[in-house]
């Protein structure tokens, strides 16, 4: 069995061989190249990506109460390639299960309403924020960016059982890990530098893990988010009290377990138990595990 599930991500991704030894060379490295980022403002700017501006329009039109469906579909359309992508995406066997193909935004918002365009939206534009070099991208950031759809996901099922907006909440599910771009960053460049082992103590790991939800938000007020979004990625370091942050904690919490059932670390009917403990309707984790493969192949 696996460290816990606080852990989960870095135990699969390295393994948790060596586990309570010290911090090797390299674990050393990244964390002091996380910490002078935490702890110097000027730093973490410039490690942290631009948020794109067709985002930033975006959020700016969904924060606006004059703003109707026609200005998101405008927004959009202000970049013809853009545009095709996110028409392609809503025809790919994720979003769409008609016969007839969604030709234009208005027929896009028709079959899956403007939350749902938004969604596909917005996670094509953060797609760009997740590191590509592809050999980084394959070890950690695909790793990353599958877990955040995937929570994504989840919190917007979460927040429909709950009659929450499902946008905030797939919005926040998909920008929790951005810390982790940052951390995956320092050991990605720590790597370069022809340091050969790869990290697996449990000190590293937890500390890695308390570090990239910090630095999620930061990246939120870096970045001007609503103070929606800010406050909830801010709870996840203490206790998660407000809607969208209780959302959030559970989300991320189904998709380390997803991880871990299909990594074959717990049995599906340890994941059951668990999920019977934490409460959760059973008709949303069938929901998530029927869509979660198409979430992947989607990313491939």
């Amino acid at each position: 069995m696996l460290s816990n599930i606080s852990t989960i991500f870095y135990d699969i991704m390295f393994g948790d061989i060596n586990a309570n030894i010290p911090m090797s060379k390299l674990e050393t490295k990244v964390l002091e190249k996380v910490s002078a980022i935490l702890n110097n403002p000027t730093s973490l700017s410039t490690h942290i990506p631009t948020l794109p501006a067709m985002l930033v329009r975006l959020l700016n039109a969904i924060d606006n109460p004059d703003s109707s469906v026609q200005s998101f579909v405008e927004i959009i359309e202000q970049d013809p390639a853009f545009a095709l992508a996110v028409l392609k995406t809503a025809n790919s066997a994720l979003y769409h299960r008609g016969e007839k193909e969604i030709v234009s935004l208005n027929r896009a918002i028709t079959f899956l309403g403007l939350t749902g365009l938004l969604q596909i939206a917005t996670t094509l534009l953060m797609a760009k924020v997740i590191p590509s070099k592809p050999i980084y991208y394959a070890m950690f950031g695909k790793q990353i960016w599958l877990h955040s759809v995937q929570c994504a996901t989840l919190c917007e099922l979460l927040a429909s059982k709950q009659d929450e907006n499902a946008f905030d909440a797939y919005f926040l599910g998909l920008i929790h890990d951005l810390g982790k771009v940052i951390i995956f960053d320092c050991l990605s460049k720590a790597l370069a530098e022809e340091i050969s082992s790869l990290p697996g103590t449990t000190i590293f790991k937890k500390l890695m893990t308390k570090m990239s939800v910090n630095i999620s938000y930061l990246i939120s007020i870096e970045w001007k988010l609503p103070k929606i979004y800010c406050e909830a990625l801010e709870q996840q370091q203490t206790k998660p009290t407000s809607t969208l942050a209780v959302l959030l904690y559970n989300a991320n919490q189904l998709g380390e377990l997803y991880l871990m059932v299909n990594k074959g670390v717990i049995s599906n009917a340890e994941c059951k138990k668990m999920i019977t403990k934490k409460a959760i309707d059973e008709d949303i984790w069938l929901n998530f595990t029927n869509i979660a493969p198409e979430i992947e192949r989607n990313l491939i």
